[in-house]
């Protein structure tokens, strides 16, 4: 495949907005399509413009704001009507009016489909797709035909399926997709049914995947094994269901496996940052486990592969993250040996080589700690203050003499329930005394915290707790259980996040430990110098 090059498709835009919970504003897909185009896909797709209005008014601004440097720009709509011709059809008209150079036409490929769903005889439905695709090419647009539920009608009249693709070419498509819309097809379905497509048509085929089967990229490169050029897919695989076939992940294994040109410019060394981006827009975290992107996708625990890694990051890594724009990450677990803890220390910044003594004390300490319920690979910024603690280098920048908390709740009535954090501690050389009030003991206690520092470390305002999760350790124990909170800090000056695990008896000791630590690692990282 070496010599192959295969055009990457994005429906992120439409395909991937029917996702449950997502819903894009015009200035959602305009961020959106600017972020694909940097990841050097060949085509975005951007919607059904005079079947959806938001799409329709994305149309008309993408030509006025967004100038693409790789990428060619599609719009989505179905072939003519029955007992209309292409010419008077409104909504084959309103994919000319979107002055989209490429179209895609999606057409019923599947003789059920046609006649229960169109309510069309099967040759009606042919002649409504080679009349709509040459009507669309003679105003000078490039036509892709997306054939509509294709492998399942090419498994139940296979004939009928392929007269559908060879309509489309009559009509002068110059790509036919291939599209397993129910997700259902395994990769050898797909390898013999493109193998025997590819031998019925001249034009270039094109792969279609959703993920239903858990095989939406599997799927994918078998296609492009058996023939195909195009395969259409939405970033961190996105799509309603279970998804379309990741098309981050398609192009890495095309490039990266198979030597295949997909995407253009930057393309792969922008993945991960392109991915993230998305994800931010779209408000649905990343996936910290998706190949090549994820936050854990070259993230190494056990102690036996750190050993390894220590010798050569290859031997437990199938690619580099780096031509993914990604990074190794060594997490700190009780799994971890000394090598796990010094090319983790590399990682924060730390030289510990030839420091035994002090890496057996880290592991020692971070086993000990996670039998007792802590967790730092999930909590880097914890795990780099323990660090500095066995080195000598942790600044204190408070002292604390008690903190205490009180909630007052009125029987029925637990919404006006009231809570009081009490806070003593030494800081700027003067004993301060604060009271917090808040809607819950750990919020109260934050509040009283902050007032206690802001005066003295007024770089404190810009940390903002983002995230906070609880976790009951041991739930054998009922109430009696340990309790584990990590909490995730932004600081909003900066867009730098990290953070920090507490562990005890109760949901306020944890948060009271996790909350310092948040604190501190903003000052310690921000360069603050220490007050006392």
């Amino acid at each position: 495949m070496g010599d192959l090059t295969v055009e990457i498709y994005d429906t992120t835009l439409r395909d991937g907005a029917q996702q449950e919970g997502m819903n894009l504003s015009v200035a959602d897909k305009m961020a959106i399509a600017a972020l694909l185009d940097e990841l050097g896909v060949g085509v975005i797709e951007g919607g059904w413009p005079g079947a959806v209005p938001k799409d329709t008014e994305f149309f008309q601004l993408v030509h006025k704001e967004l100038e693409f440097r790789h990428a060619q720009f599609a719009a989505f709509g179905m072939t003519r009507r029955a007992g209309t011709s292409a010419a008077n059809d409104p909504q084959v008209r309103a994919l000319l009016d979107s002055e989209a150079p490429l179209i895609t036409l999606v057409a019923k490929s599947d003789i059920r489909h046609a006649e229960r769903a169109l309510r069309v005889s099967g040759d009606e439905n042919l002649k409504m797709i080679e009349e709509t695709v040459a009507f669309l090419v003679s105003e000078g647009r490039r036509v892709i035909l997306d054939a509509e539920h294709f492998y399942d009608g090419y498994t139940f009249d296979p004939e009928y399926s392929v007269k559908a693709l060879l309509a489309g070419e009559a009509g002068g498509a110059d790509t036919l997709v291939l599209c397993d819309t129910n997700g259902g097809m395994l990769p050898d379905d797909v390898s013999r049914i493109v193998a025997a497509v590819r031998a019925r048509t001249s034009a270039a085929l094109g792969m279609h995947a959703h993920n239903d089967s858990g095989c939406g990229v599997a799927n994918s490169m078998a296609a492009v094994a058996a023939g195909a050029t195009h395969v259409q897919g939405c970033v961190n695989g996105y799509g309603e269901r279970t998804g379309n076939a990741d098309l981050v992940a398609v192009a890495a294994n095309l490039e990266l496996k198979r030597q295949t040109i997909a995407l253009k410019g930057e393309g792969l060394r922008e993945a991960t940052r392109v991915a993230h981006a998305i994800s931010e827009i779209t408000n649905i975290a990343p996936f910290a486990r998706q190949p090549y992107v994820g936050l854990s996708a070259f993230a190494h625990k056990a102690g036996l592969h750190a050993s390894a890694i220590k010798v050569d990051p290859d031997l437990y890594q199938h690619t580099d993250p780096a031509n993914l724009g990604n990074d190794m990450r060594m997490l700190v677990s009780e799994m971890a040996g000394r090598a796990s803890i010094e090319l983790k220390g590399k990682e924060l910044g730390f030289d510990l080589s030839g420091q035994g003594e002090l890496l057996t004390r880290v592991t020692d300490r971070i086993k000990n700690a996670e039998a007792a319920g802590y967790t730092f690979d999930a909590a880097d910024a914890s795990f780099e203050l323990l660090l500095r603690g066995e080195l000598g280098e942790l600044p204190t920048y408070w002292n604390v003499e008690s903190w205490s908390v009180h909630v007052l709740s009125e029987p029925g009535n637990p919404q006006q329930a009231e809570a009081e954090a009490v806070v003593k501690l030494t800081a700027g050389d003067k004993r301060r005394l604060t009271v917090g009030e808040g809607n819950g003991p750990v919020n109260a206690l934050d509040h009283a915290m902050r007032q206690a520092l802001l005066q003295v470390y007024p770089q404190i305002a810009r940390f903002e707790l983002v995230d906070f999760k609880v976790r009951i350790m041991d739930a054998s124990h009922g109430t009696d259980a340990v309790t584990r909170v990590l909490i995730t800090t932004l600081d909003t000056e900066t867009g730098k996040t990290w953070r920090t695990v507490g562990v005890g008896p109760n949901v306020i000791e944890a948060s009271w430990e996790s909350l310092t630590e948040a604190l501190t690692y903003g000052l310690m990282t921000s360069g603050t110098e220490p007050q006392l």
